[in-house]
């Protein structure tokens, strides 16, 4: 499923990012939130969160469990709270069902 921008207005969302090229993950900020990885038209390809200070060390992470499989973009949702991340991820999953998460 290809992403929709109003999920970046989500009352949980405080701030997101941009999509940008996958190896420029290291640009992210690193403070709580969800990433999403996405194709080269946005489709979905995995949902994670991470705590704050981790969100590099977390898509670091996915990649090395090939949760980036083909996806060539990334994007980070930032939120005020663990439990709002904890909450928006599983919002997203349930919406977007990205194959990554399923494997």
């Amino acid at each position: 499923m290809q992403w929709r921008d109003s999920d970046n207005r989500d009352p949980k969302v405080v701030e997101c990012s941009q999509w940008i090229i996958l190896d420029n993950y290291e640009n992210l900020e690193c403070r709580s939130g969800v990433y999403v990885f996405g194709d080269i038209n946005h489709q979905v390809k995995y949902i994670g969160k991470t705590g704050p200070g981790r969100m590099v060390d977390e898509i670091e992470d996915a990649m090395r469990r090939n949760k980036d499989y083909g996806a060539a973009k990334v994007k980070a949702l930032y939120t005020n709270s663990d439990k709002n991340a904890w909450l928006l991820e599983i919002q997203l999953r349930q919406k977007y069902k990205p194959l990554n998460n399923l494997i």
